[in-house]
């Protein structure tokens, strides 16, 4: 009968850890969340604004819609560009 008591307040020990743990992780993502938000500047780039439209649309309109076509091989262009000009100084 005297190991009842311990058992009993070592799992609301466990409990109250895990409460605490899955408190302090939720705390954390609303808080990473917001922040993220909030990092997100206003575009004035009309190229990041079209990819931001096209990654709304599904797979298959994107087969037909030339401008998300023409805004994608764009940013493939600048990215690729930017890693090829940073190597280029070796």
């Amino acid at each position: 009968m005297a190991r009842d008591p311990q058992i009993l307040l070592r799992a609301v020990a466990v409990i109250a850890l895990i409460a605490a743990t899955l408190a302090t992780a939720v705390q954390l993502d609303h808080e990473s969340a917001s922040d993220r938000s909030a990092d997100t500047p206003p575009t004035d780039d009309p190229l990041r604004a079209e990819l931001e439209r096209c990654q709304t649309i599904t797979p298959e309109e994107l087969a037909t819609d030339t401008a998300c076509q023409a805004a994608w091989a764009e940013n493939r262009r600048r990215f690729f560009a930017e890693i090829g000009s940073s190597g280029e100084d070796e």
